[in-house]
């Protein structure tokens, strides 16, 4: 038996899908980067007066901004209000309120040219910030719970069964290396144990990342060393050891991930619900002050 034939080759997949999934993943860090340089571009120029609230450009960015944030309330209306069905689909909804809720914000931080003024503003702006910060907290369980940004739901089922799965082929490695298995089973054993509440289950997640790049280490470790002998014992050449080790750090990898996608699921779902209670308050108070705010210059 040669390490040649422990795993064939991937199939190829379609240029044109994967160009377009490569696309996709691209396409959001290169709008969080362009966020982030306006931030510091307006933060750093502050100082040159580009803009003001009373007037001109500052007067439209805040109205523009106000608007954006306004319209955020579609996304949840939409999902909820069956008689809206008209309006198309939740996914557009749902990226529009992602979109307007990072730059909204961003625009409103320009008309009041990175600066505090009077303390209604103040009070909008704090409250504007808050529940901008509140969306990205948001956000980040979102996708721990759906496949992707815009993807559908995961289920706990769902992911258990895929780790099923990796179980299943890492148990296929006995026989290259007996260790590397029940190096792996004893750590999905620790992943799995259930926490005893929120907070201890926040603290789980950060040691059980650092559990796993060291499970990663030590599994890298052992397959080497193993692998190592039994390739002196079969002869095989130096390219087909390579790609036994490759197979088998690839196999660890996919098992430890899953392992910690199943220990972290139901905790970010509760999670997700707590943020909801606190995410729809904020915005009412954020509501509230922007038109206190409205009012208090246009009529005071």
């Amino acid at each position: 038996m040669s390490a040649a034939n422990d795993q064939a080759p991937p199939p190829g997949e379609p240029k044109v899908g994967a160009a377009l999934r490569g696309i996709g993943a691209v396409v959001p860090w290169a709008f969080g980067m362009v966020v982030v340089l306006a931030l510091f571009a307006g933060y750093r120029l502050r100082h040159l007066e580009l803009t003001t609230a009373e007037h001109g450009a500052g007067y439209v960015l805040g109205i523009i901004g106000a608007v954006m944030m306004l319209l955020l309330l579609l996304y949840p209306l939409r999902k909820r209000v069956r008689g809206l069905a008209f309006m198309g689909g939740n996914r557009f909804w749902f990226r529009l309120h992602m979109i307007f809720g990072v730059v909204g914000p961003v625009l409103i931080l320009y008309h009041a040219n990175f600066r505090l003024g009077s303390t209604n503003s103040n009070v909008a702006l704090i409250s504007m910030l808050v529940v901008a910060g509140s969306g990205l907290v948001g956000r980040y369980i979102y996708a721990k719970i759906h496949h992707g940004l815009y993807g559908r739901k995961a289920s706990l089922a769902e992911l258990r069964g895929t780790l099923d799965d990796a179980r299943s082929d890492i148990a296929a490695l006995f026989a290259v290396s007996s260790g590397v298995r029940d190096e792996l089973f004893a750590f999905s054993e620790r992943a799995l144990q259930e926490p005893s509440g929120v907070l201890h289950g926040l603290g789980r997640i950060v040691t059980t990342r650092i559990d796993a790049a060291r499970t990663r280490r030590r599994v890298h470790r052992l397959a080497r060393r193993d692998i190592a002998a039994r390739s002196r014992d079969a002869g095989w050449n130096r390219s087909e050891t390579r790609r036994l080790l490759r197979y088998v750090d690839s196999k660890s990898r996919v098992f430890v991930r899953q392992a910690r996608a199943v220990s972290e699921f139901a905790l970010y779902e509760r999670l997700f619900s707590l943020w909801h209670v606190l995410h729809l308050p904020l915005f009412f108070m954020l509501v509230i002050a922007a038109i206190v705010h409205v009012i208090a210059v246009h009529f005071y």
